[in-house]
C-alpha cells in the first residue's frame, strides 16, 4: 500500500534533503564546526556578508630569571564570513503531487541533498587550499611511497600540530595508489565494519587517524617561467612580501609553493628551528620579467612572540619553486595537480546558519541538526496562473582557513 502524498510537506521534504546533505559531506564535513553559535542570537538571522572574528590562541615566549619580562597581549583574529547562499530551484504541477514518497526521494530530495553537499565540498576546497603552505609530493607526480605520507605527518608534528586528530582527504586516484600498496594496512578485518562516515576508507594508519576519499578535491595549475635564477634582492626583508631578481619571463599563480635558501620553519611552541626549510605559498598572481615582488604566506617574522622562521633571507638567497627544474637556470611549465589535504580539523572552519522561514504568501520550513550543525530551508509557493508549485531549497554559510600551519597539501 502506497504512502499518501499528504506526507510530502515542506517539513518532510526539508528534513529528507538535509539528511542526504549531511550523509554526503566529505572534505567540509571534517572542518571545525564550533563557530555556528556566533550567529545564533541574530533576530533576523544571518545575512550574506555577516562576519565574526575567530581569535587565535595567544603565543608566549618563556623567559628565564626572577625579573619580570612582561609581554604584549596580541589578539590575532581570522575573519569567518557568511559569503555563500546556495539554492536548488524546482517545481511541479498539481497533477504531479500524486507522486509517492519513494518517488519524491529518488527524483528530488536525495539528489538535492547530494548536489548541495558536493557544491559545498567544491567551494570549501577551492577557498582553503591556497592558504596552506606546507606540502608533500610534487606537481604532476603520483605519490607512491609511504614515507612521503609519514614525512608529512612528521612535518606537522615538528610545528606542534596536535596529534589527537589528524585527517587526510585524498582524491580517488591518490587513494587508489595508496591502497594498492597497503591493502592489508588500510583494511584490517576487525575495523572495516566501523568505517561508517561517508567517504571514509580507513582508520588509523601511517600516523593519520582517519582517511577519506573525495572526488571534489581541488586542482592547482602552477605558474610558469622561462630560464631563471631567482634570488632575494637585498638582505633583511621581513613581512608578507619580498623583492627578488634573476627572473626570465614569469607568470606565477596564487597557490604556487617555494622555499628560500637558509630560512627554516620554527616550532611555534618551543621556538626552536625544525631544521626543515620553511615552505611559502603565493597569495597573489604576479607576472613580468627580470624582477618580481612576491606576496606570500606565512609572513617572514624572525623574532618575537609571533616568530615563524629562523631568520630573514640573505641577499642573493636562492628561491626554489616546487615544480621547477631547478634554482639555477631553471624553468617551470604549467602543471596541474590534485591538492589532497592532511590536517587537524582546527585548521579550517565551516559555519552554516539558518535562514528565516516566516515568508509572506509561501510555505517555508527551516530545519537543523544541532549535532552536525546543519541548517536548510525549503520554500514553496503555488502559482494559480500556471498551476505550478515552484520550490527551492537553500543553505547559507561560509568557510575560513584559520590555522594554515595545521594542514599540508599533497600534490599528485
Amino acid at each position: 500500500m502506497s504512502v499518501p502524498n499528504t506526507l510530502i510537506t515542506p517539513t518532510w521534504v526539508t528534513k529528507d534533503v538535509a539528511v542526504n546533505f549531511k550523509n554526503n559531506l566529505k572534505l567540509i564535513g571534517c572542518f571545525d564546526r564550533h563557530w555556528d553559535e556566533a550567529w545564533k542570537n541574530k533576530p533576523q538571522g544571518a545575512q550574506i556578508g555577516d562576519t565574526v572574528q575567530i581569535r587565535i590562541q595567544q603565543r608566549w615566549e618563556v623567559n628565564e630569571g626572577q625579573a619580570l619580562v612582561q609581554q604584549a597581549i596580541i589578539n590575532q583574529t581570522v575573519p569567518l564570513t557568511i559569503n555563500h547562499q546556495f539554492q536548488i530551484g524546482m517545481g511541479w504541477s498539481s497533477s504531479q503531487e500524486a507522486l509517492e514518497v519513494e518517488e519524491v526521494q529518488d527524483r528530488y530530495t536525495k539528489t538535492a541533498g547530494r548536489r548541495q553537499a558536493n557544491k559545498w565540498d567544491v567551494v570549501a576546497g577551492a577557498e582553503v587550499y591556497k592558504s596552506v603552505y606546507f606540502s608533500i609530493g610534487a606537481p604532476g607526480v603520483a605519490i607512491t611511497s609511504n614515507q612521503t605520507w609519514t614525512d608529512g605527518v612528521a612535518l606537522l608534528r615538528n610545528v606542534a600540530v596536535p596529534d589527537d586528530e589528524l585527517i587526510a582527504v585524498l582524491d580517488p586516484l591518490t587513494e587508489s595508489a595508496l591502497l594498492a600498496n597497503n591493502f592489508a594496512l588500510f583494511n584490517p578485518s576487525d575495523r572495516i565494519s566501523k568505517y561508517f562516515k561517508t567517504g571514509q576508507f580507513a582508520g588509523a594508519a601511517l600516523g593519520v587517524d582517519e582517511w577519506y576519499w573525495d572526488p571534489n578535491i581541488p586542482t592547482h595549475t602552477t605558474g610558469t617561467f622561462t630560464a631563471s635564477t631567482p634570488a632575494v634582492l637585498n638582505a633583511g626583508q621581513t613581512g608578507s612580501t619580498i623583492t627578488t631578481d634573476g627572473w626570465g619571463t614569469y607568470a606565477l599563480k596564487a597557490g604556487d609553493s617555494f622555499i628560500l635558501d637558509g630560512v627554516y620553519a620554527m616550532n611555534p611552541e618551543s621556538y626552536i628551528s625544525t631544521g626543515i626549510l620553511q615552505q611559502f605559498t603565493l597569495t597573489a598572481d604576479v607576472s613580468g620579467s627580470t624582477t618580481a615582488t612576491l606576496a606570500f604566506s606565512p609572513a617572514i617574522i624572525p623574532s618575537g612572540q609571533l616568530t615563524t622562521v629562523s631568520g630573514s633571507p640573505a641577499d642573493n638567497a636562492a628561491i626554489t619553486f616546487l615544480g621547477s627544474t631547478g634554482a639555477v637556470g631553471g624553468t617551470m611549465a604549467a602543471q596541474t595537480s590534485r591538492q589532497s589535504l592532511m590536517f587537524n580539523p582546527a585548521a579550517f572552519a565551516f559555519a552554516m546558519v539558518s535562514l528565516p522561514d516566516g515568508l509572506a504568501g509561501a510555505k517555508a520550513k527551516t530545519v537543523g541538526d544541532k549535532d552536525s550543525k546543519i541548517w536548510m530551508r525549503w520554500v514553496e509557493q503555488y502559482n494559480i496562473q500556471t498551476d505550478q508549485q515552484p520550490s527551492r531549497v537553500d543553505t547559507l554559510g561560509g568557510v575560513a582557513s584559520v590555522l594554515a600551519y595545521f594542514a599540508l597539501r599533497a600534490w599528485s
